[in-house]
């Protein structure tokens, strides 16, 4: 009965009809009218999907040097997945090919709806995906438009032809997210617009018009996940339904850019909250709705549409800033909280994945947002649309609340702390009330362990996106809210207590959780670095404070770690045991490496101390 009740109350939260029509969804995917929606068609044969451009477009010899390399290593067969992994793929990929366990997927002529995201067998489907999301695609068109190189074309025009040919309308996984389906149809819209040509092939227009006649008819289910497809699936509709419809293929898709315009202003005012916090919780996802947005907003001024509404200018603003706070101005990185699924649009120059400057770059220019000046880098969309001039302020970094998304930053010169609060107006993907992330000269020194994969059972998924993934305290071994599926958790917390002053350098946030136990965390900014009280109660046998350290060379010495740059030491009105343990962390999607774990472990309701000392 205790987990019908969580449930009940999780679909609550959720809302009914955002239930009711995942749940639809669901029921209409396991049916026969799927296929009538979605009838499986053999696609024609494109010969040439792109044609020759007749202006050559000029940009920086740096930004030149870095794309031609980019692009000459894509024509000898290599592509990076998840803007890290160098994968060879050779003369033509697999499309169905995960390449970090050699397997391919077995049902390749299945139709989309009858097929599973994760597969025992074959692993991560995103892993299927990347490659199909055409990234590689704006990299050579940006090659081609810059040197009119035939080179370029032709290697995008065989892969594209090669693509639609392996993939049929409707059939196979690349066809089974219309999340997926709109990624790759605004990376075949932006190539086009890069290469600059007024004359388009029938082909092209062929390929955008499958591609939308998958993504118009369930955005609905897309809406009911209050997450990044909405926007996402939104921006395919508004720019490929103006795009065609321009094109004089009919009023039809003047209706589709209409139901895009009208579902991003909707999900932009629903998901981004008046503090500018995504509905996601993750630096990674804000980045990716902030890519999108600022991809509409580009097209928009190119094609001299009219503005969207104020209220939209306001809250991608909103956005804009909150995610300019969570940047390290010295090394451009940003905490790892919240979902990481290895998402980076538009990094047709391959710049590094876990630099965040390039997108705050192109929308601070697009939406006329001032940022930092040590935040200023480059984007390779500036240059190829010749954007205008980016807005630099010199505010320093400042202390801030962001009270609804739960998110509290103390500065200190060159360093920040920041605390999460269990704030959650939609679904927590991420168990990790309390967390604090700590940062000096540029380095992550207390941390977050990431997401690795999705597809992992649920013991690994514990150990990343559960408690045990963050630099928390755990009670019982079991993670703060309870799971109820690979993406979701029960029983959301709410704080019983936030405090936050910036005139006093001190913040702290507390919960009861739903099994009566009580963590409460204050942090104070001291001369030399933070120091960090934990009290906690309850009836638990065990609980852990953890602190995911930076790889480094640590050593215990009573009740002090220590590297030679940073200690922590650690007090406690009761008796505490310290062991230094081996875990991992993940920075990039499909990627893990070993991180050392300092675990402090009690028995009883007390306090803890933790002082964070820099040696400079």
């Amino acid at each position: 009965m205790n987990r019908k009740l969580v449930y009940l109350k999780t679909i609550y939260k959720l809302g009914f009809l955002k239930v009711l029509s995942v749940l639809y969804y669901r029921i209409f995917t396991h049916s026969l009218l799927t296929k009538i929606y979605f009838p499986q068609k053999v696609n024609k044969e494109l010969s040439q999907v792109f044609l020759p451009s007749t202006k050559i477009k000029s940009i920086s010899e740096n930004q030149k040097i870095g794309i031609i390399e980019c692009a000459d290593s894509i024509l000898e067969g290599n592509v990076y997945y998840y803007s890290h992994h160098k994968q060879y793929v050779g003369e033509k990929p697999n499309w169905f090919l995960n390449p970090f366990n050699g397997k391919s997927f077995v049902n390749q002529k299945g139709h989309w709806s009858k097929l599973t995201d994760f597969d025992s067998n074959l692993g991560d489907i995103k892993n299927i995906w990347e490659l199909s999301r055409f990234n590689w695609l704006g990299t050579l068109s940006q090659a081609y438009a810059i040197t009119f190189d035939e080179k370029y074309l032709q290697t995008m025009n065989l892969w594209v032809s090669d693509w639609f040919e392996k993939n049929p309308q409707n059939t196979g996984p690349n066809w089974k997210c219309g999340q997926e389906a709109s990624i790759r149809a605004i990376n075949i819209l932006l190539a086009q617009e890069m290469i600059g040509s007024n004359i388009f092939s029938q082909n092209i227009i062929e390929l955008l018009m499958v591609h939308i006649d998958r993504i118009t008819p369930t955005t609905f289910y897309a809406k009911a996940q209050n997450n990044n497809h909405g926007i996402s699936e939104g921006c395919a509709l508004l720019l490929i339904g103006y795009f065609l419809w321009k094109n004089k293929k009919g009023k039809k898709y003047y209706s589709v850019y209409q139901k895009g315009l009208k579902l991003v202003e909707d999900q932009v005012q629903e998901l981004i909250l008046d503090d500018g916090t995504f509905s996601q919780y993750s630096i990674v996802y804000h980045r990716m709705i902030l890519d999108l947005l600022s991809v509409i907003e580009l097209l928009r001024q190119e094609w001299n549409l009219d503005s969207f509404s104020e209220s939209f200018y306001e809250k991608v603003n909103l956005a804009i800033e909150w995610y300019s706070s969570m940047i390290d101005p010295i090394s451009g990185d940003a905490p790892n909280m919240g979902a990481n699924d290895g998402t980076y649009l538009f990094n047709y120059d391959q710049k590094e994945y876990r630099d965040f400057r390039p997108t705050l770059l192109l929308a601070s220019a697009l939406y006329n947002k001032p940022i930092p000046e040590k935040l200023v880098t480059s984007h390779n969309l500036i240059e190829m649309f010749k954007t205008p001039t980016i807005h630099v302020e010199k505010k320093a970094p400042n202390s801030k609340i962001f009270s609804q998304g739960g998110y509290l930053k103390l500065i200190r010169k060159d360093g920040m702390a920041l605390l999460r609060a269990p704030k959650y107006l939609f679904r927590p993907s991420h168990s990790d009330a309390l967390h604090i992330d700590i940062w000096q000269d540029g380095i992550n020194w207390i941390r977050d362990a990431g997401s690795f994969s999705y597809a992992l059972n649920s013991h690994e998924l514990d150990a990343f996106s559960g408690t045990q993934g963050h630099s928390t305290i755990q009670f019982d071994n079991r993670n703060q809210m309870p799971r109820l599926s690979r993406f979701l958790f029960g029983d959301w917390l709410t704080p019983s207590h936030l405090e936050f002053s910036k005139s006093d350098n001190r913040m702290s946030v507390a919960y009861t959780s739903a099994k009566n136990d009580y963590h409460s965390r204050s942090v104070n900014k001291i001369e030399k670095g933070w120091e960090i009280q934990d009290e906690i109660s309850g009836e638990f046998k065990i609980a852990v404070l953890r602190w995911i350290l930076n790889l480094s060379d640590w050593t215990i010495k009573g009740h002090v770690i220590s590297n030679g740059k940073i200690s922590l030491n650690i007090s406690s009105n009761h008796d505490v045991s310290l062991k230094l343990e081996n875990g991992v962390e993940s920075l990039y999607y499909m990627s893990k490496v070993p991180v050392p774990i300092l675990e402090i472990e009690c028995s009883t309701g007390c306090s803890i101390n933790t002082n964070v000392s820099f040696s400079a």
